[in-house]
């Protein structure tokens, strides 16, 4: 992937992008890059003052905050929330360029202190569901919802009452909303808070600093503004409030554009790396999950309840590996506190297929995220082929194109076979299985200088030749491949004189080097003649392998 701005944030703090540790709040600024059929824009802080003191008598304002006081003052808060609707064109604006890239980052808590109803608007345009939080009461509702907590400190023009507009509304924040300042400071003692569509003059940004000085005092975390073409007054201004400025280069009448750019590269960095913070507890998965985001992909993405997984993991996934798949689960690479949604985006982004048993508000969420994927994806020329398993009389939730059906029994039990084999048949037929893909994809890796993928590629091309090639007893459930290591499969086919028995010692350093490479998650040192002697021997070994028709998937391994 071609950057330009990646370049100018820290990489700390792109670690915690990547780990989950980001809290994005966003400012009034964001909303100058609404598109408005009429060609106006949203008001910037001062201007917002200068709209409202026009409709009032010989007055002069301090500034935008003390002219919104004063028109409270002299013409009631329902005039004034009619006047906001109308000079922030609530009716009129639409999400923009930069709004679409930000709600594509999956983010599961994202803070606001604007009024309007952009990121809603664009957040439910996508895949994601998104929930906004305006009472203290919501924050303990939402936790175990799939989807994106929208934080609104401020309230938004649906609520009058609860909005933080005017003077009055800001001195009593803190004592009127204890819950959210410190929900908001707990936020922030693990998470680096990343502002955007701020300025210095904006009492939103001195009103979170003031919560979060009071919350954390000098112990605070540094938090980190995205600007552009910012001057270097500006920076130290911020600097001596604690705020590290990401200063993006390019002229102001680029902003949405540039801020677009640089949430597009974001993405893309965290569906490159989210899986290095992954732990999955399948050896295969994790094989999978540890070659390049351009390699092809034989993972097979499972959304499921958790009370039909162990079904699925007795009954479908055993035979998965003759047809040379991976299953992998949410339950297996996410743990208690990850940020979800970008570790689901990651997998879905990495699978070659993913099948969605609609049985759980959980999995509908997932269908939705997988739907708008496998669109992207189709543009791009890589395909994400969705399998849909619904309960016997239950409806499809929405109008689904290119997804294949299967009807299962309301209760799966050990008995539920029919169901099972239809759904590894399906999957069979809709994603032969391709091992030479694989042998080519090693010896690409090995051209372009991907030494330790291409090795990870042609251990996994060896072992689904193995697991083709061998012939087991139907009797012998512990020889059968679905029950048998890799090191175990070779053992037994140098026992069979299917592997020449000198390859042995090579072999088991081969699956030593490429299971440190697994789990080192990059530290393993891997040089370009190791790579090529790995990679010719297992070409070598393959082509002697006696030729076989490929037995077609067992059921329950």
């Amino acid at each position: 992937m071609t950057t330009n701005y990646l370049k100018y944030f820290p990489k700390p703090v792109l670690d915690d992008l990547v780990n989950g540790r980001w809290l994005p709040i966003i400012g009034a600024g964001m909303s100058l890059n609404a598109h408005v059929t009429s060609g106006q824009r949203p008001p910037l802080w001062g201007e917002l003052g200068k709209l409202l003191e026009d409709d009032l008598i010989d007055f002069n304002s301090s500034g935008a905050l003390d002219a919104i006081s004063a028109y409270e003052h002299e013409l009631g808060r329902a005039r004034l929330m009619d006047k906001l609707t109308q000079v922030l064109l609530i009716h009129e604006a639409q999400p923009g360029a930069a709004h679409k890239s930000f709600c594509s980052i999956p983010f599961d808590i994202v803070c606001t202190t604007n009024f309007d109803f952009l990121l809603e608007q664009e957040y439910r345009l996508g895949p994601n569901v998104v929930y906004p939080i305006l009472e203290e009461e919501q924050l303990s509702l939402n936790s175990s919802k799939a989807g994106v907590n929208l934080l609104k400190l401020h309230g938004d023009l649906h609520h009058p009452r609860r909005m933080v507009v005017t003077e009055a509304d800001y001195d009593g924040f803190l004592a009127n909303y204890p819950l959210f300042a410190t929900y908001l400071a707990n936020l922030l003692i693990t998470k680096t808070a990343v502002l955007v569509g701020y300025s210095l003059d904006d009492p939103d940004f001195r009103q979170i600093w003031h919560v979060v000085s009071q919350r954390l005092g000098r112990t605070r975390r540094f938090a980190y503004s995205i600007v552009v073409g910012a001057n270097q007054s500006d920076i130290s201004r911020f600097e001596r409030r604690g705020v590290k400025v990401i200063n993006l280069p390019g002229t102001r009448d680029r902003y949405g554009e540039i801020l677009a750019a640089a949430f597009d590269e974001l993405r893309e960095l965290l569906r490159d790396e989210a899986f290095t913070v992954m732990k999955p507890t399948e050896e295969r998965a994790m094989q999978e999950l540890s070659r390049p985001r351009s390699a092809p992909s034989r993972l097979c993405f499972f959304s499921l309840p958790l009370e039909v997984l162990p079904f699925y993991k007795d009954q479908v996934f055993p035979a998965l590996k003759d047809i040379n798949l991976v299953p992998i689960t949410a339950d297996g690479v996410i743990s208690p506190g990850d940020m979800v949604i970008a570790k689901l985006d990651a997998l879905i982004d990495r699978s070659i297929a993913m099948v969605i048993d609609l049985s759980s508000n959980w999995t509908m969420v997932e269908l939705k995220m997988a739907i708008s994927r496998a669109a992207s994806r189709k543009e791009k020329g890589r395909s994400l082929k969705l399998i849909v398993v619904m309960r016997e009389g239950q409806q499809l939730p929405l109008a689904l194109e290119d997804v294949t059906v299967i009807y299962r029994p309301d209760l799966l039990t050990s008995e539920s076979e029919d169901f099972a084999l239809d759904l590894i048949t399906t999957l069979e037929r809709e994603l032969p299985s391709d091992r030479n893909s694989q042998l080519d994809e090693a010896r690409r890796l090995l051209r372009v200088r991907e030494y330790r993928a291409a090795i990870v590629s042609a251990v996994t091309y060896l072992e689904g030749e193995l697991r083709s090639v061998m012939r087991y007893k139907e009797d012998d459930s512990a020889t059968r491949p679905n029950h048998q290591s890799l090191l175990g499969m070779i053992k037994n086919a140098v026992s069979r004189s299917v592997i020449q028995s000198e390859w042995l010692p090579r072999l088991h350093e081969w699956v030593h080097i490429r299971n440190s490479i697994v789990h080192s998650r990059g530290d393993a040192e891997v040089s370009q003649r190791m790579a090529k002697t790995i990679v010719d021997g297992i070409i070598q070994i393959v082509s002697s392998f006696p030729p076989t028709i490929t037995p077609k998937a067992s059921f329950r391994g």
